[in-house]
């Protein structure tokens, strides 16, 4: 059994601890008055899309638009500041739609009213508030060479979303909802005789500010880089998980944001992650992160990785070589990788940027593979008179046996990667226009073209397979190409509807040769709330 620094009956005390420490810290002087409730923005809302305009044409100020979810005050307050810098941002459509998303953050922080739908629920002032809204998400698809033709996707759910806010830098939040978990039905209380349907918590968490400190302690997602296909070191590719995330930042000629991210992969398998990244923003161009991330096994989680302090190959070492017993210290591996990310607003109008990954940078022996992924992309954002034009393109390449270890310490979470979604021996190349009309409509062509060989996620290179290449995909590759066209109308602050119409073209599926089929696909997305 992995032996852990700190005995886990202990760390239900030391995370209340570190939590009411900082929370707490207003009643024992420390001044807070700029604090605000940190309500975090789920990395895959599309409210994301906006933000990332607005940055790649220079018109918001030095942000962490890469380490996400973002607190939604955080996102308001830079809109206040990019409005106080040039008021004729207003007119720009989207900044419109996150102005219309932030309604009341911007109120709070004295932005001025705004015409908003208003939740279920609305109980005091901005001291003490209480907060309750009902949304529905509905994601579905049809492919016409299915049995089953149509489909209602996982990501569906029907939820409450609670919030209790405290100034100045209290905040309490948990969705709860009824969704789908495929494939589990033996292991979940459904809710109907027959079905996958589960009552369940989507996500949730409880935070506390002081000044430019954030903690928080719940169940959500993360996503790290600037990748929109998928990011390399950590993605919301696998969901929410239980964590621990303490984060500060400051703000001069360099904006630096630092994030130290603990996670909970089964307390069963007694499997852990830990994650910790620098993100700084070099105005008015550069934005450069690096990050590392480490899967490891314990008792508990290990306070030396909660700490984000020291890199975690010397965490490792330290736990290793305190193992009494030679015959342990192999079970004291954890699987540490590395990223970098650089985005660079070379033009105006033109934005590249790219990720490295380097998983097991410290090689055994010659024989062992290059284990690397790699991303590059470039996007180009402009106005149209009141409409705008948005272009992206991005290829990503993830060599085989990347995220696995022939010692167990997969880089998994319920049977899905922590790191790209494609996982491992895939390329993908993606392409997306939109075209704007208005804040309340936009039109949208995507193509998403995949290779992917033999190699798959959980199947690591072994030592006794000798020297093995990456260079290229291995086997019989899969060749996938979809194309689609999507049509999105947003009429209200609570309304998101879109529609899309697609073609599919597999070669080799399954990495069978000869195994070929054409479809034609279609999509729907809701998103509705009150």
């Amino acid at each position: 059994m992995r032996r852990a620094l700190v005995p886990r009956s202990k760390m239900a005390g030391v995370f209340l601890a570190a939590f009411l420490l900082a929370v707490g810290a207003p009643a024992f002087g420390v001044r807070a008055a700029a604090a605000q409730p940190a309500e975090f923005l789920p990395p895959y809302h599309a409210l994301y899309e906006e933000l990332e305009s607005l940055v790649a044409r220079g018109l918001l100020p030095s942000f962490p638009i890469h380490t996400r979810p973002l607190a939604r005050a955080d996102i308001a307050r830079a809109l206040l500041d990019a409005r106080e810098k040039d008021p004729s941002i207003e007119s720009d459509l989207h900044y419109q739609r996150l102005e219309r998303e932030l309604t009341r953050e911007l109120e709070d922080l004295g932005g001025g009213p705004r015409k908003e739908t208003g939740p279920l629920l609305d109980v005091g002032g901005r001291e003490e508030r209480f907060r309750v809204a009902i949304a529905g998400h509905a994601r579905g698809d049809f492919e016409d060479k299915r049995r089953i033709h149509y489909r209602l996707l996982d990501e569906s759910s029907l939820a409450a979303r609670m919030g209790l806010q405290l100034w100045p830098g209290f905040g309490a939040y948990e969705e709860l909802g009824i969704t789908r978990i495929r494939g589990q039905r033996e292991f979940i209380d459904a809710i109907a005789a027959h079905t996958d349907l589960e009552a369940t918590v989507l996500r949730g968490e409880l935070t506390g500010r002081v000044g430019k400190i954030t903690g928080a302690l719940g169940y959500d997602t993360f996503r790290w880089g600037p990748g929109r296909r998928g990011t390399l070191l950590l993605s919301d590719a696998a969901g929410s998980m239980g964590f621990l995330m303490l984060q500060g930042s400051a703000r001069g000629k360099v904006g630096v944001t630092a994030t130290a991210l603990n996670a909970v992969i089964s307390v069963a398998d007694h499997h852990y992650l830990a994650a910790h990244r620098l993100e700084f923003e070099i105005a008015p161009r550069w934005n450069i992160g690096i990050a590392e991330a480490a899967r490891y096994s314990s008792d508990g989680i290990d306070l030396l990785y909660v700490t984000g302090l020291l890199p975690y190959t010397v965490v490792e070492r330290i736990r290793i070589r305190e193992v009494s017993n030679d015959s342990l210290r192999s079970l004291e591996r954890a699987n540490v990788m590395a990223s970098a990310d650089v985005s660079f607003r070379a033009l105006r109008a033109l934005t590249l940027y790219g990720e490295l990954l380097v998983d097991d940078y410290a090689t055994e022996s010659a024989s062992m593979p290059n284990r690397i992924g790699y991303q590059l992309g470039f996007r180009s954002d402009r106005p149209w008179g009141a409409r705008a034009v948005h272009f992206l393109g991005e290829y990503a390449r993830v060599r085989n046996f990347v995220y696995s270890v022939y010692y167990g310490e997969n880089y998994i979470y319920r049977n899905r990667s922590l790191g790209y979604s494609l996982g491992p021996d895939a390329e993908n190349v993606f392409l997306e226009a939109a075209f704007d009309l208005s804040r309340d409509w936009q039109l949208r062509w995507s193509g998403d073209f995949t290779n992917h060989g033999e190699g798959r996620l959980g199947v690591p290179w072994q030592p006794s397979m000798g020297p093995v290449s990456t260079a290229g995909l291995s086997g019989i590759v899969e060749e996938r190409r979809e194309v689609w066209g999507d049509a999105r109308w947003m009429p209200r602050d609570n309304v998101d509807l879109s529609v899309g119409a697609g073609f599919r073209r597999l070669r080799n599926e399954g990495n069978v040769s000869g195994a070929d089929r054409e479809s034609w696909l279609a999509r729907f997305a809701a998103d509705v709330r009150y």
